[in-house]
């Protein structure tokens, strides 16, 4: 193999591998070191390398080439981002359960990420999480993105990022992941909202029991009853996100690389 003709295309191979952990579920987050991400990104970059030398003509490191750059970043961020958008799905449901329920005011800072997330949504994000590393989904995420270098090739500067189509593919994947959200938190919000019914009826009936202060500890134990019981079907439906997720990721990469 020669190096002078290797460097370029092991460069752009590079970006968009490192682009795509950054915005990468699990290997996105704070927790993971940065030397990390970095070294399986290089390892990856050279075994890609090593193969597509054999169908990549050689590139000169010119304007053209910077334009090869952003269009990689571009292509490994966009490809992470679909990949993750389902499984916020999960951490979108936990805020729902976590406004009926009154814990909405009690957010905590998320290590992995460092934005503030409800109680519920970051326990069902963590254990989605765990079922996906114990199903081997970061290895199929790992696998999309590899796939994508014989999708999208990386010596051609034509993406399809801005058609019609593949804005209407964007927008029904984030309509799918709301979609999902509801199914999930919806049986704990009906619940709830009978709870609440409930708590009206009583404040009605017996006006000299203070709603407000049995209520929100009721909802609260109510909630993680429930939670325990609808675990079976949560996991069913975490199931469910990581095929929906590969299926929208190698959808995707379809879109990006259709000419």
């Amino acid at each position: 193999m020669n190096l002078l003709n290797a460097l370029p295309i092991y460069l752009l191979v590079l970006v968009r591998l490192a682009s795509f952990f950054v915005t990468m579920p699990i290997f996105s987050y704070r927790t993971i070191p940065g030397r990390v991400k970095i070294g399986l990104a290089a390892i990856l970059a050279l075994i890609v390398t090593a193969t597509l030398m054999r169908e990549t003509p050689p590139l000169s490191i010119n304007a053209y080439y910077l334009l090869l750059i952003i269009k990689e970043a571009i292509v490994g961020l966009s490809i992470g981002f679909v990949a993750g958008l389902l499984i916020y799905a999960v951490q979108m449901a936990g805020y729902f359960i976590d406004v009926q329920m009154g814990l909405a005011i009690a957010n905590t800072i998320n290590p992995e990420n460092g934005v503030t997330s409800p109680l519920t949504g970051q326990f069902l994000n963590v254990l989605a999480l765990l079922l996906m590393l114990a199903l081997d989904g970061h290895l199929m995420l790992i696998k999309g993105i590899l796939d994508s270098f014989r999708l999208i090739k990386v010596n051609d500067l034509s993406i399809h990022l801005m058609q019609g189509s593949t804005a209407h593919f964007i927008v029904n994947v984030f309509l799918k992941m709301v979609g999902i959200s509801f199914q999930m938190a919806m049986p704990i919000i009906a619940c709830l909202f009978l709870v609440d019914v409930a708590l009206g009826i009583v404040a009605r009936t017996v006006p000299q029991v203070n709603v407000f202060i049995v209520g929100l500890p009721m909802k609260i134990i109510v909630g993680f009853v429930l939670l325990l019981l609808i675990f079976p079907v949560f996991f069913t439906l975490v199931h469910t996100i990581f095929e929906l997720m590969a299926e929208a990721v190698n959808s995707y990469m379809q879109f990006l690389g259709s000419f």
